[in-house]
This record gives structure tokens, sequence and C-alpha cells, in this order.
């Protein structure tokens, strides 16, 4: 083991016996009262001693050898040190490009590997996006950017000059499939295989509901199906994330719908005027999808790597000209069903 201080993020020396290593409230540690002996040995964990030489570090300086322990004890569990030595080895060492993206899965996943362990588990993760327009382009071209293994889109419809944005589909894709559009920029090769006995399922689906009044019958074959999924949308001037689906677990579509038809009984009679006379000319703001894009791709990440994602049990609502985002909670409905334990009938 080599340690060192974590090298995605800054140290400075407030005085002689005092260090900050980060800067922002999540990252940042203080720690005091140190002595020069234990000041000496913290600059040396630059990554290019061992536990033998810094203890001889140590010694030199005039202290003991368990010196270099009682740092590593304080520094490790608050993720200030990583190892060296298990940053740089392996075959899981991520490209020179992922490099930024593991620098900041490694401040959150705090593990003495740097993240490498948990970067390479989402590249061995499957997502799915259902509907491949501005919105659902951008998010699978950050999910493959962020080191997702396998990305895939599902929607054969054509691109057009709409679809055109910053992190969606280039001009040159105008008059082809979306989905083959996508699939000459991510970074999987080959065909994804789908839909046939012993094809893998995806970790998660991402459903870009854009543009389409009432997604909860597209998101009931995921319910369906066990597979976890979130929704995303633009309407209007407000960008919506969430909920993020955890079939029989949390709260679904139709929970929201449910919910939303208490306060409002003519809301299914909106809902379905909503679907039947769309907007001639549907806002999707370039800037509102870049935000909603990013929004969402950090709920799927986050899901991936395992930790708490906020757009369960919830919507992530930003909206225009603002772009402050608020957070909705939703529970799940208790005529809805998706979460007894015999499967709900509308499920069926």
């Amino acid at each position: 083991m080599r340690p060192q201080l974590h090298p995605a993020l800054s140290f400075a020396w407030r005085e002689p016996s005092t260090v900050q290593i980060g800067t922002t409230a999540n990252q940042s540690h203080v720690f005091g009262g140190l002595s020069p002996i234990e000041a000496t040995v913290l600059r040396a964990m630059d990554g290019n001693n061992d536990l033998p030489t810094l203890r001889d570090i140590a010694v030199a300086a005039g202290g003991r050898k368990d010196t270099v322990d009682r740092l590593l004890r304080l520094l490790t569990p608050v993720g200030a040190v990583v190892d060296h030595d298990a940053t740089t080895s392996g075959s899981d060492t991520p490209r020179e490009h992922h490099r930024p993206d593991l620098a900041s899965l490694a401040l959150v996943d705090r593990s003495p590997d740097g993240g490498l362990a948990a970067f390479a588990a989402r590249g061995k993760r499957r997502v799915k996006v259902v509907g491949g327009g501005r919105v659902g382009a951008s998010v699978a071209r950050l999910l493959d950017a962020g080191g997702v293994g396998t990305v895939w889109a599902d929607d054969q419809r054509l691109v057009t000059e709409a679809d055109v944005a910053p992190g969606a589909h280039p001009h040159e894709a105008v008059g082809i499939a979306r989905d083959r559009s996508l699939s000459e920029m991510l970074g999987h090769q080959g065909t994804v295989t789908t839909g046939v006995p012993g094809a893998p399922p995806p970790d998660i689906v991402v459903l870009d509901a854009t543009g389409c009044a009432d997604p909860t019958p597209y998101a009931a074959v995921f319910c369906r199906e066990r597979i976890p999924h979130l929704v995303v949308k633009i309407v209007e001037v407000t960008g919506i994330v969430g909920p993020l689906v955890i079939p029989g677990e949390s709260a679904c579509l139709r929970c929201l719908d449910l919910h939303r038809t208490d306060r409002d009984p003519d809301w299914p009679t909106v809902l379905d005027q909503a679907g039947r006379y769309p907007p001639t000319t549907p806002p999707c703001d370039a800037s509102l999808t870049a935000a909603v894009a990013g929004m969402a791709a950090g709920q799927v990440l986050a899901y991936l790597d395992g930790f708490e994602v906020c757009a369960v049990d919830a919507t992530v609502e930003v909206e225009l000209p603002y772009g402050l985002p608020r957070r909705r909670s939703w529970q799940p409905h208790p005529d809805c069903g998706c979460t007894w334990e015999h499967t709900a009938e509308w499920l069926t």
C-alpha cells in the first residue's frame, strides 16, 4: 500500500498544525492539532511511499512508527486518502477520457481504490432508453460518457431538425432512425441483443415521455416485467425527472395520476384530451433539455452505483426561466395496487 491524499481533492495548510482537505461542504475535512511529526508524515503521503517507508519517515522525524497508522485511521473513513497501488493496478483501469468521471465517483464512493471497482461495475451495466428525441438522446449520450457499459435506444422514428441539439443528435443524422443515429455515437459495438430468451434485461430503463401526454401504458410494461425505470420529460416550460420506479416498492406513474385525480376529479379528462389535442409546436428548450438530461443521467448513475436516489417516490422539476429545481414527494397510492403482494389488475 502507498497512501496518497485523495488526488481529486485540494489540500491547504491553514497553519502548521492544521490541514484542510477538500473545499466544499460535503467533501472538506479539517484536521487540527497535528504535531510536526504528523505533518511531516502527512506531506509524505503522496503515493510514492509505501507503509514501511512512511514509518521510517516518522521515526526519522523523531516520532514512532504507529504515527502512520493513527493518521490512516483518521483519514481513511472520511475518504481523504486512497491506496495509490490500488488506483493504478489491474485491468479495470479506465481509459484516459474517463479519468474525470472516475475522480468524481471516487469522492462519493470513498473506497481506498479511488472508486476503481465501482467504476468497473458501472461498466458492466445495461441501460435502455425508450424515446430518442432531444431529451432521450441527451440522456443516452451522458450515460455512455459516464462509463455505463451498454446504452441503447429504442426509437425507430426518424431524426428531424427539431431533434438536433448540443448533446443530442447532430445535423448529419436528420432523416435516419433515431436509434441508429445514437448507436453510431454510443460506446458499445455491434447490435444489442434484447427480447429473446436468455438475453439479459436492462438494469434500468429511461422513458423519455416528452411529447407523450400519458406515458403510463408504456411504463406499465416495465412494472409488469419488474424492470426499474425512470421517467423524464419536458412539458411546456417544465422539465420533469421522475419518478424512478422500483416495481413493487415505490410509487409508479399510475400512483401519480391517482393522486392528481384525488385533488382534481377532472384530471383524467384533461389527460385524455391533452393526448388527443397536443400542441402543434411542442416546446423543448435546448438549455432546459441539457438541465433535465443532466439530472436524469445523474439519477440513473446514482441508482446503478448503489446510492440513494432522490427521484424514488418523487419528481424533480425545473421550470424556465429561473431553472431552479424543486423536489415533489409522491407515495404509492392505496388504490393503485402496484405495491400490493399480488399483481395489480391494471398490470396484468
